[in-house]
């Protein structure tokens, strides 16, 4: 079977304000008392972009990934105040090129906000016109993906036979609501849910399987809901820290949903500053390809089938690749 990175994003130049530079580097700072924004922003200014592509299919070879979905975001004006330099009509664009350099290595989803008046017209033509595979990754703020804002976008996937990979984390990045672990934040993980009952149809990804809060509730809550399935991104971070915890959680995950609806996943982005000795992908790709013999130091069992539909053969059904 293929290995299949479901989730990782690969940005031009001026694709993010630098609003969204300055709400990262507040929360990156609010990890740790000793940070300040301003120690942040040069860090996370630079590294990101990655023109052609090319870096981070190196990096993809180095970890032996065969093909990523990567993710497009739309953090402009509805989001953060301020349009990036480069629109996203010509972000959509770029993708459809990446996409073609990369053939069969790298599948492209466009995500444009619901609050810009021509986000069906741009996302059913990023489609249709230019080929990306899916909608994502959207990072629901003053609104769930359940949400009437929503409906036409999810009901325009459904109609295309396009997957949805939809935010389900709390943390620095996207703490929109706030502290609130509660369902009231619109990226609580049963708003999946509720749409997925709605549009039975409809493929939907849970990015993040409800990193780190919602772990166990992001899997109850698509338990019965066979259109939904949970990607394991952001589970690398520090992983081998507590290597039975995790076990544990992929034991769970696969008794709640079933190994055939977990897809690896690493959220690796492009860039630099993210790619080459400082990426983890190899080491993360390695921990679920020898799944079995992982587990099995901590009493846990996973079959080598198992394995291998988790790191690439459950996404390549997902997106009939």
């Amino acid at each position: 079977m293929p290995s299949i990175d479901s989730h990782a994003h690969v940005w031009g130049a001026g694709f993010v304000p630098p609003a969204f530079f300055r709400k990262a580097a507040e929360g990156w700072a609010a990890k740790a008392d000793a940070r300040t924004p301003e120690m942040i922003m040069p860090r996370l200014l630079g590294g990101i972009v990655d023109e052609s592509g090319d870096d981070f299919v190196a990096n993809m070879d180095r970890a032996g990934i065969d093909a990523t979905m990567v993710m497009m975001i739309d953090v402009g004006a509805p989001l953060f105040g301020e349009e990036p330099e480069t629109p996203v009509e010509k972000q959509i664009e770029f993708y459809a090129e990446l996409q073609r350099r990369h053939r069969g290595r790298l599948y492209a989803h466009v995500s444009i906000d619901a609050r810009r008046p021509s986000h069906l017209a741009l996302t059913r033509s990023a489609i249709l016109d230019h080929g990306l595979v899916g909608i994502g990754e959207i990072t629901p703020a003053g609104a769930s993906v359940a949400d009437e804002i929503m409906r036409p976008m999810m009901r325009l996937a459904a109609e295309l036979g396009v997957p949805v990979q939809v935010h389900t984390r709390t943390g620095v990045w996207t703490d929109f609501a706030g502290i609130d672990f509660t369902e009231a934040n619109p990226v609580h993980p049963v708003h999946v849910a509720r749409l997925a009952r709605e549009l039975p149809d409809l493929k939907l990804i849970l990015c993040h399987a409800g990193f780190p809060h919602w772990w166990q509730v992001a899997a109850e809550a698509i338990a019965d809901l066979p259109n939904c399935v949970l990607d394991i991104s952001n589970w690398n971070e520090g992983f081998h820290e507590d290597e039975a915890e995790l076990i544990a959680r992929l034991a769970t995950w696969r008794s709640l949903v079933g190994a055939e609806r977990i897809l690896f996943a690493s959220d690796q982005a492009s860039g630099a500053r993210f790619t080459g000795e400082r990426s983890t992908l190899r080491e993360w790709a390695d921990f679920i390809r020898n799944l079995p013999a992982n587990a099995a130091r901590w009493g846990t069992r996973f079959t080598n089938e198992q394995a291998a539909a988790i790191m690439g053969g459950n996404a390549a059904r997902v997106y009939n690749i």
